[in-house]
């Protein structure tokens, strides 16, 4: 879609520094979202209760996209805010240990994982916001 609408742009006789312009404002608005995304998720994790939980299983909700983990404390199920990982599935999610996790008052879980995924994404989306904002003060 987005190639579609640059050739038609440069079909237009449009200006190649006005559409890298625009391509650089779109990529700081998606950056700026994800950033702003993650700092939403870390500001909800600093009211959080940490809970000792035992991991049960990984399974789809109803009318989600991915799976994500559902871990059990006292009886009652909770789960993940972010999907579960595909690749380490083995190693990172086992039935035999209780671990800690943040579960904040809207009932969201936040395993290791998924603190360590919202801390790096914090800081890599908001040093490449600052970058992209930094290279493109200088070339327009």
């Amino acid at each position: 879609m987005l190639v579609i609408v640059v050739v038609l742009l440069w079909a237009l006789d449009v200006s190649l520094a006005y559409i890298a312009e625009g391509l650089f404002i779109l990529m700081m608005l998606v950056l700026g979202a994800t950033f702003l995304f993650f700092v939403y998720t870390a500001v909800s994790m600093i009211g959080s209760k940490k809970r000792r939980v035992r991991f049960d299983r990984t399974d789809k909700p109803e009318g989600a996209s991915f799976p994500s983990a559902v871990y059990i404390a006292d009886g009652e199920e909770l789960r993940n805010a972010f999907p579960n990982e595909f690749v380490f599935k083995k190693r990172l999610y086992r039935t035999e240990r209780e671990v800690f996790v943040r579960v904040t008052k809207r009932g969201k879980v936040y395993d290791l994982y998924s603190r360590v995924t919202v801390y790096l994404g914090t800081v890599l989306a908001g040093a490449s916001l600052a970058a992209l904002i930094v290279m493109f003060t200088r070339m327009f």
